[in-house]
């Protein structure tokens, strides 16, 4: 009984989710890394570049090495089953968010939390979340294999050690090829949990750490040391991404900005614990639930603190560890609910709570279908984009001015939604030019052509009599 009516729990967050995300989910528009994924997925699936040179446009990036190419593999074959409409990418982002979810709930059943549900909801409370749901980041899908990382691990403590071991190593090296070194951070769980929890010898987490340190690191140096193609890859990555952008790209003022970001992210979290928490009395049965949530609170934060040694940050880098703080929470207040379960323990109120979460199900189906196709943001730019795809047809290059060089959202969108490639280098004279209408003025051996855009002007090179 308790489990069925755990199901409407689950089921009234889930459909809280789901209303929270329901005005953009089925939108145009998305954050320039997700458009710059898609489109690269896209171009997998419809066969342009290969796992090992992921194809951008005709101009940057012909092989895209700033990432490890796993991404562009999963959610490629979304775009080989779904086709490549434009909502493919958000229903891939959501379903990443999905799965993680579930894992919380597998993980709080494995830790012994009766009300895995509210680690749902402090997840969905946090604002990063619900924006990340739809903009189609690496860190959803990284999330994925991070928590099953440490999913396996806990199995490990009861049965089959070595072989879930194995497991969780090799869901690490499937991180890494999703998102380079960041997705390493699980191999401090073992230590953490002995150092918390002391449930077990310090002799076995350094075995368990070595073993899926271990299993992680060896496939993946294999097939960089059998492969040419592969070694040159990621030859490629670490000088972009390592050596290039994370030592000499600055995105904030001070290096601590990571920290302070993750604490505001979990204000709600917070407010919810207290408010739930509010003049109770700490007994022993609150105890052992709190060294659960102290143990993945501390774990949390070694997927945070190794951002803090480079100036290139953003809040969605943390995005791997908000599975396990949300955990944490849960944790905290598990007690608390079990006691508020049983004061409302009746038909009606599972009822009441049931129909409430078919209501907020419809509603916000309703409401993807009404904003279905709009857009959600860059607005005036996709229209454009769309105007100048009618002009000139899909598979084309368009030269864009040296002012507008870092046009990258205008790239990506072109590049997802046309294949059409822009080229800033304008001595390459290609048929047509793309001028904000900011920067226009007169363009040699080209004329304007009289289209009602928002933004930009596109020129035609003249042709000479």
């Amino acid at each position: 009984m308790r489990r069925c009516n755990n199901i409407v729990f689950y089921a009234l967050v889930a459909a809280i989710f789901l209303f929270m995300i329901s005005p953009s989910f089925l939108t145009k528009g998305m954050f320039l890394d997700g458009i710059t994924y898609a489109a690269i997925s896209k171009n997998f699936a419809n066969g342009y570049g290969s796992f090992l040179h992921p194809f951008y446009n005709g101009i940057w990036f012909v092989t895209y090495t700033p990432h490890p190419p796993m991404l562009f593999f999963f959610e490629g074959l979304f775009f080989k089953v779904l086709g490549t409409d434009f909502w493919v990418e958000k229903v891939f982002s959501v379903f990443c968010i999905l799965i993680t979810m579930i894992l919380m709930s597998k993980l709080c059943k494995k830790i012994g939390l009766q009300n895995g549900f509210m680690s749902w909801l402090f997840f969905i409370s946090i604002p990063l979340i619900i924006w990340a749901a739809t903009n189609n980041l690496i860190e959803n899908c990284l999330m994925i294999f991070t928590t099953l990382s440490v999913l396996l691990y806990l199995h490990s403590l009861e049965r089959n050690r070595f072989l879930l071991l194995i497991f969780a190593g090799l869901s690490l090296a499937i991180g890494f090829l999703l998102k380079g070194f960041v997705a390493f951070f699980p191999f401090s769980f073992p230590f953490i949990y002995w150092l918390v929890m002391k449930n077990n010898t310090f002799k076995r987490i350094m075995l368990d750490t070595f073993v899926m340190t271990f299993c992680a690191v060896l496939p993946i140096l294999v097939i960089i040391i059998s492969s040419t193609d592969v070694k040159n890859y990621f030859i490629n990555y670490y000088n972009f991404q390592i050596a290039g952008e994370m030592t000499n790209v600055k995105t904030v003022n001070t290096r601590y900005y990571i920290l302070g970001r993750y604490f505001c992210e979990l204000i709600p979290c917070f407010v919810i614990c207290g408010l739930l928490l509010w003049k109770i009395k700490f007994k022993k049965e609150y105890k052992y639930n709190g060294k659960k949530a102290l143990m993945l609170f501390l774990f949390s934060l070694t997927s945070v603190l190794p951002i803090v040694i480079t100036m290139k940050q953003s809040g969605f880098y943390f995005l791997p560890a908000l599975p396990f703080v949300s955990i944490a929470f849960a944790a905290l207040i598990d007690n608390r609910i079990n006691r508020f379960y049983l004061k409302i323990s009746t038909k009606q109120w599972f009822a009441s709570l049931k129909y409430i979460s078919i209501i907020l199900f419809l509603t916000s189906i309703i409401t993807c279908f009404v904003f279905y196709g709009s857009a959600s943001r860059d607005k005036g730019m996709l229209s454009d984009i769309d105007i100048i795809a009618k002009t000139i047809g899909k598979n084309k290059i368009i030269s864009i001015p040296d002012e507008m060089a870092q046009e990258y959202t205008l790239s990506a969108y072109c590049a997802r939604f046309y294949n059409i490639s822009i080229d800033p280098n304008v001595q390459h004279h290609h048929q047509y030019l793309l001028v904000r209408k900011a920067l226009d003025k007169e363009r040699d051996n080209y004329h304007k052509l009289p289209l009602q855009m928002e933004l930009f002007y596109l020129y035609k090179a003249k042709t000479n009599n």
